[in-house]
């Protein structure tokens, strides 16, 4: 594990990206946060098998080396733990307690899993196609001994920009980023993304494993009640990385800086308060654009006399999901998206005139966000198995 990765438990590992040494839009592999459930399996690539079977007319087995030689596709997405900000919670849930940090992003290169799909060819019954890791351990409610394994949907495993990822930001996969191969399914919580991954199933009916039915799932309202549903596609979400939290600002024209992201849609507006959510102002977004990629944006503030302020920001996709100003408790300790508070004042003792951000700032912007986060502490005595997410 990279000494600049934010431990937040060690056995097993889990890392927060340090957004101190973020100086770019792609996060560099060895800073990108590490999620996961059980130790790392030790895997010899040259000995590495990935079997497809199933309701297939022509099981297959494929190497690396098979993967490798077929077309290849690359793109750009953002990857989030389920649970990123649980810690942040008003209400202690169980989960790993994550800060700000379980969330980066980074170039996947690989195959369509469609591709791989389509040779093993498809039987006219199939539904989903389980993806199981080489992975393997037992949970406390789950003493059994069981490999990581989560059910697609066909729709999304035939999707072109589902891949079997060989490679990240341009590299071979590393042991902690699920190496010799990989899913990614963009746009979706990182928990679908399973790693190190060894078999391909397609079944005729929804695959009702631990980690899809009892893991990994939220309440939904359905007429006078609630169903239980398991988590995909990714939440509307904005972040202010500068000014952070408790910061002493001058008064004048200062800059707000941010990051906002909506799963497999853009963010088509960031919206700003600094009254605590009475009102709002509509931020710049700065780009880059790229599907399933986080954008950057910023709004000049003028600040015309001391006070304390809260800042809040609020993202929308262009489909018109709002970011939410409240958790929702249904979501218990996953999708954790609303709007929090970072509380700032303004002082007196000097002037201010920020202007529109460059490359310089935006680094500046990353470290005091870092910083700020550094502050907060983890609880890493908290039990984490119970409820654990990505």
């Amino acid at each position: 594990m990279d000494p600049n990765l934010k431990v937040v438990t060690p056995s097993p590992e889990n890392a927060e990206t340090p957004l101190a040494e973020i100086h770019g839009w792609v996060t560099p592999t060895r800073l990108f946060f590490v999620r996961n459930h059980f130790d790392i399996p030790a895997i010899d690539r040259t000995g590495w098998r990935l079997s497809v079977e199933g309701c297939v007319r022509s099981p297959l087995e494929l190497t690396w080396d098979d993967l490798n030689n077929m077309p290849q596709r690359t793109l750009l997405a953002t990857l989030e733990c389920a649970g990123n900000g649980r810690s942040f919670l008003s209400q202690r849930v169980a989960g790993v307690p994550w800060g700000a940090g379980a969330v980066a992003h980074g170039e996947w290169s690989g195959v369509p899993l469609a591709a791989v799909l389509e040779q093993a060819g498809l039987d006219a019954e199939a539904v989903e196609i389980v993806c199981v890791g080489a992975d393997r351990g037992a949970e406390p409610d789950h003493p059994e001994p069981m490999h990581f394994a989560r059910g697609l949907p066909l729709a999304k495993a035939l999707h072109r920009d589902t891949l079997l990822v060989l490679r990240m930001n341009g590299e071979p996969l590393t042991p902690s980023h699920g190496a010799p191969v990989r899913l990614l399914v963009p746009g979706w919580y990182g928990v679908a993304s399973v790693k190190w991954l060894t078999r391909l199933e397609a079944v005729r009916t929804p695959f009702r494993g631990y980690f899809q039915t009892v893991k990994y799932t939220v309440q939904r309202g359905r007429g006078q009640g609630t169903e239980t549903v398991g988590i995909q596609g990714m939440a509307v979400k904005s972040e202010i990385v500068r000014p952070f939290a408790g910061e002493a600002l001058g008064v004048g024209r200062q800059r707000v800086f941010g990051l906002a992201w909506a799963g497999d849609e853009a963010v088509a507006r960031v919206e700003l308060s600094t009254d605590g959510g009475q009102t709002w102002n509509e931020a710049e977004l700065l780009g880059p654009f790229a599907p399933y990629s986080w954008t950057m944006w910023e709004f000049l503030w003028k600040v015309d006399r001391p006070a304390s302020h809260l800042l809040l920001s609020r993202a929308t996709s262009a489909g018109g999901r709002v970011q939410p100003q409240q958790h929702d408790p249904l979501l218990g300790g996953y999708m954790i998206h609303f709007s929090r508070a970072i509380p700032v004042r303004v002082e007196s003792r000097s002037a201010s005139a920020a202007t529109w951000g460059d490359v310089e700032t935006l680094r500046y912007d990353m470290n005091a966000f870092a910083e700020s986060n550094a502050r907060l502490p983890l609880d890493v005595d908290l039990e984490f198995s119970h409820g654990a997410g990505i």
